[in-house]
């Protein structure tokens, strides 16, 4: 089971990203701006593109099989992505169409949804 109480915390992620893994599970929680998301990713607080669905919902699937969660974008539009894989290798040598990508708010509240997240993952 993923626990990142104490471990490490938004702070650390404005600066890095973290890695971590559990069993076959190899994941990565990362801040990424709104530009660097996938236009059809979204979650409360990004605008929707019309046709999306009754109030914009935020749970779905992106592009790449990437996961879309709730939450609310930071200040700047910001949000936590986690990726997770199974498998013995590190994320570079990972295919990314192997990898799933789920995004995030980027407050504690969802920090502590991506790890609820990841943890379904296993």
């Amino acid at each position: 089971m993923i626990d990142l109480k104490g471990t490490m915390g938004i702070p650390f992620l404005k600066k890095s990203r973290f890695t971590g893994s559990d069993g076959p599970l190899r994941f990565v929680l990362e801040k990424r701006g709104a530009e660097s998301v996938p236009a059809d990713a979204l979650w409360p607080g990004r605008e929707a593109e019309p046709g999306t669905g009754p109030a914009g919902e935020a749970v779905g699937v992106g592009v790449g099989g990437e996961a879309v969660q709730g939450g609310v974008s930071g200040p700047a539009g910001d949000c936590l992505a986690a990726v997770c894989w199974h498998g013995p290798y590190c994320s570079d040598a990972t295919p990314d169409t192997e990898k799933t990508t789920a995004y995030f708010s980027f407050t504690k509240e969802g920090l502590a949804q991506a790890q609820e997240w990841l943890n379904a993952q296993r």
